[in-house]
């Protein structure tokens, strides 16, 4: 049999915290803190442990962001393998965002567009044996409508989340696998 690459989807996004800063009356500054929720799925035979790492967030080629991977297992022949990764955006010019997405056409005016990229390892295990070590290359463009953010009042204080199973984002990623 062949073997299938690992399959990720996402479950959630949840805006944790935020900060804003206007500086001169007319530029917004936003710090926050994105909780991502995936879901992994690994029809192999093999299982896969994913080593913790970080990738890059940029928007028009500059970074605005971290994502922090945790390390994870993604055993053999498994369908609901769920884990949280945190997004951090220290400082992001928010003003000249949405003065670049207002440029668009109409289409696409409420549209937030950035790359992910970063390397993250991995182990290829059978019976809690790495057999292999690999490096896998990921860059993912990513387009997110802001104006389908909603607003959420629960127990653990999240603050918005964008329904995943809308057209309220989009992802396009490549991989690339170094042995």
């Amino acid at each position: 049999m062949k073997p299938q690459k690992p399959v990720f989807s996402l479950q959630d996004v949840s805006v944790d915290s935020y900060k804003l800063n206007a500086y001169s009356g007319s530029t917004l500054f936003v710090s926050s803190v994105i909780t991502l929720t995936l879901n992994a799925q690994n029809h192999n035979k093999i299982g896969i442990w994913y080593t913790p790492s970080h990738l890059e967030a940029l928007y028009d080629g500059v970074p605005i962001g971290t994502i922090r991977i945790p390390g994870f297992l993604q055993p053999a022949h498994s369908s609901n393998v769920t884990m949280q990764t945190r997004l951090l955006f220290p400082c992001v010019n928010a003003s000249q965002i949405v003065t670049e997405a207002s440029l668009q056409e109409d289409s696409r005016k409420t549209m937030f567009q950035m790359k992910i990229l970063g390397d993250v390892g991995a182990h290829l295990l059978v019976f809690h044996i790495i057999l292999l070590k690999i490096k896998v290359g990921l860059e993912c463009d990513m387009n997110i409508d802001y104006k389908e953010l909603t607003n959420r009042n629960e127990v653990h204080n999240t603050i918005g989340s964008f329904p995943t199973n809308s057209q309220s984002m989009f992802m396009n990623c490549t991989l690339a696998l170094n042995i």
